[in-house]
């Protein structure tokens, strides 16, 4: 499943030379008119386009929640509580790639002119607590480990009921909602758009002495993140130096090698695999692989924690390498029928003839108006064969929420084959397929609010029933907690290492 957008993280590189403040855009107020004209749109781009529209939602259920909405727009609505109701309304497709945006021009503005909360927060969930790992505020001074108790007067707890709704997701999967929250900057960003883009943050904070503190911050644009960030790595207390150390290294080698291995002993292996998308992805895992078997190692760790899809042939690719026998992966692959009438998908998406020309011998046309994806176009479709270097010892594999995707997809037929230990979290997609492949961008014609619309509903080969709207789930449920970080444990890792010991 190709990685699209997961997250508003993903546009940290539009720059666009913007003059106005793009608060004021939220402020906008929209007529009634133009709010129900864009509800249309939405709604008939829905049924025309998403493949899976109604695998966990049922049309009857769809059609009241846009009734409501509709309701609440007799009144002019401003750009924000419409987003809001947009968001909302696309979380409860329940499919993570489904997701709505501001229109390019408006998410550049916001890249260039936003002014973001400056800490940077590690969470916590059941119940949900906040902390600190990284202060990039111009004071840049508190300690990581800090709890965020409230952001002016809202409570941790209430920020994350408030928000969690309106991050889409495959099924009923929470830990790829929690995700959302956890990686990069990506709180700030939801926070801006869905919450508050306040130019000062009132903190309430509690220090690892148990003592209430608060302190007032100001909001930080992009430019003077990076600035404040260089400021607090170059803090010469030896604790958050060590802190600091440990974690840098370990962003740069996922960003530098995403793809790489190492022999913890003469018999075990870790294999990372950060993406699904690297270019030297084949070279890199014959290689590893190639190694494994020539000094006979028994034991594997396959780490695919934080690791958000990609090309769906690597992630088959990889698989060829675990199994021993020919194994089945993709069951089908197939778009709405809606699609085949492209009077809507041309005009009010970016499709058009010449992608469509291109498309078509890839596909074949089914009874129902619906196009099943060609075997020959797609080798997921066909029994993968074993690679001649595969490993045949004990395998284990790290996941989390942010395991999505074509990750998914690879860990739910390893799992359907008994194949692997699983440790850490469920998995941030759907264990019987997600949607996805290739996406149509809905842009309605008022707000300029963006849908993002995958075209490919994807079928795993697995019919277990019990694991619809789940992801793979843990043999091992292991969450990593502040204190792990803080004292820079991995305790996923340290559960398959402790397994492999006691067996």
């Amino acid at each position: 499943m190709k990685f699209h957008i997961m997250a508003f993280v993903g546009f940290l590189s539009l720059q666009l030379n913007a003059q106005s403040d793009p608060k004021t855009v939220f402020d906008q107020k929209f007529p009634s008119h133009m709010v129900q004209e864009d509800l249309r749109m939405l709604k008939a781009g829905l049924e025309k386009i998403h493949p899976g529209l109604y695998r966990y939602t049922t049309k009857k259920t769809l059609d009241s929640l846009f009734t409501k909405v509709q309701s609440l727009s007799n009144f002019p609505m401003t750009y924000r509580a419409f987003y809001r109701e947009i968001c909302n309304l696309v979380a409860l497709i329940k499919c993570q790639h489904t997701i709505a945006t501001p229109d390019s021009e408006l998410l550049g503005k916001i890249m260039d002119k936003g002014r973001f909360f400056p800490l940077k927060i590690f969470w916590e969930f059941d119940p949900a607590k906040a902390y600190v790992v990284s202060d990039f505020s111009s004071m840049a001074d508190l300690s990581p480990g800090t709890q965020i108790v409230s952001i002016n007067g809202k409570s941790i707890a209430d920020i994350y009921d408030k928000l969690i709704p309106y991050f889409p997701s495959d099924g009923e999967i929470r830990s790829n909602k929690h995700s959302r929250l956890q990686t990069g900057m990506e709180f700030q960003f939801w926070y801006y758009l869905l919450m508050d883009s306040a130019e000062h943050f009132t903190v309430e904070l509690k220090g690892k002495d148990g003592g209430t503190f608060a302190k007032i911050l100001k909001a930080v644009t992009q430019e003077e993140w990076k600035g404040n960030y260089k400021k607090y790595t170059s803090h010469e207390n030896p604790e958050i130096r060590k802190y600091l150390d440990h974690y840098g290294a370990k962003e740069r080698a996922m960003r530098e090698n995403p793809i790489r291995y190492e022999f913890l002993s003469d018999d075990i292996a870790l294999l990372t695999v950060g993406n699904f998308y690297s270019p030297k992805f084949k070279a890199l895992v014959h290689k590893a692989f190639k190694k494994i078997k020539d000094k006979g190692v028994g034991n594997l760790i396959v780490d695919v924690r934080n690791n958000g899809g990609g090309n769906d042939d690597l992630g088959r690719h990889l698989l060829s390498y675990l199994v021993d026998r020919p194994t089945a992966y993709l069951d089908s692959l197939y778009t709405n029928a809606g699609i085949a009438d492209t009077t809507f998908l041309f005009k009010h998406t970016d499709k058009n003839a010449e992608w469509m020309k291109v498309t078509l011998p890839f596909v074949e046309q089914m009874e129902d108006g619906r196009f099943a994806t060609l075997p020959t176009a797609h080798q997921g479709l066909l029994l993968q064969q074993p690679n001649e270097n595969r490993f045949q010892g004990n395998l284990y594999v790290l996941m989390n929420g942010r395991s999505a995707s074509t990750t998914a997809e690879f860990t739910s037929v390893l799992h359907f084959n008994k194949r692997a230990i699983f440790i850490g979290e469920e998995s941030g997609g759907a264990y019987h397929g997600g949607h996805g492949g290739d996406f149509a961008q809905l842009r309605l014609p008022n707000t300029k609010i963006t849908v993002q619309l995958p075209l490919s509903k994807y079928v795993m080969n697995s019919k277990e029933t019990k694991f619809i709207g789940k992801g793979t789930l843990p043999d091992y449920p292991i969450q990593t907690t502040v204190r792990d970080i803080l004292e820079l444990r991995d305790p996923q890792l340290d559960v398959a290492l402790k397994l492999l010991k006691e067996n």
